[in-house]
């Protein structure tokens, strides 16, 4: 559960409370933005290996969305050189 971090607005004075994950938190927070990437590109060992790290760890992967895959993109054909007169 995120911790709470209580700062005072420079400008107002006001005492304002944000939440801050715990350092768990943000590793596993950094496991699912990994192996959204993985999904991504293809790489279904890398995908298995996060899944293990996430186990270990007692969490669930989120849920999958539409996802897209990385494709290899051709260079772009420009006119070039082509002056009216």
């Amino acid at each position: 559960m995120p911790e709470k971090e209580t700062a005072t607005n420079v400008r107002t004075g006001e005492t304002v409370a944000s939440e801050v994950p715990t350092a768990d938190e943000a590793y596993i927070a950094s496991l699912r933005r990994e192996r959204t990437a993985y999904v991504a590109y293809g790489r279904e060992d890398r995908v298995a290996a996060v899944d293990a790290e996430l186990e270990r760890w007692g969490a669930e992967p989120e849920a999958a969305g539409p996802t897209e895959t990385a494709a290899e993109s051709k260079p772009r054909r420009t006119a070039r050189g082509s002056s009216k007169s």
